[in-house]
């Protein structure tokens, strides 16, 4: 599939500082219907990522609403540059499975693919187009 990373993420995204608690996290997610979301610090880079997985986790661990998000996060967080190419962004995701991969413009946070984003560029970039004859 040609194309770039830009042609898939999701932008503007939603993301959350280090020092928002479980509680504004789980309202986040509930109220955006997504899976996960960057932890972006006061300089603009992506420190780590709350997904789903970590506030489920933090829950049975009985975790107290008010812990931050610097505690819950996954601090390696794999990312890609805009203009990495769309068969990089696939390995990525599958290699190390995970469903969230921030889409860096100078270090700084510009956009967010997951598996359904690739989906969707397939069907409406590569599947939609007509055959080519000749």
């Amino acid at each position: 599939m040609k194309g770039h990373a830009r042609n898939m993420m999701t932008a503007p995204v939603v993301s959350v500082g280090p020092e928002a608690s479980l509680a504004e996290i789980a309202r986040c997610l509930a109220a955006a219907r997504i899976g996960g979301v960057p932890v972006v610090g006061s300089e603009g880079r992506v420190e780590g990522f709350v997904s789903e997985s970590d506030l489920l986790g933090a829950l049975l661990a009985d975790r107290d609403p008010s812990t931050r998000a610097s505690d819950l996060m996954t601090r390696s967080v794999h990312s890609v540059n805009e203009f990495d190419r769309t068969e990089e962004v696939m390995n990525l995701l599958r290699q190390h499975r995970i469903h969230h991969l921030p889409v860096l413009r100078g270090g700084e946070l510009v956009g967010i693919i997951t598996p359904s984003d690739v989906i969707r560029y397939m069907v409406e970039e590569v599947l939609a187009k007509p055959p080519e004859i000749g």
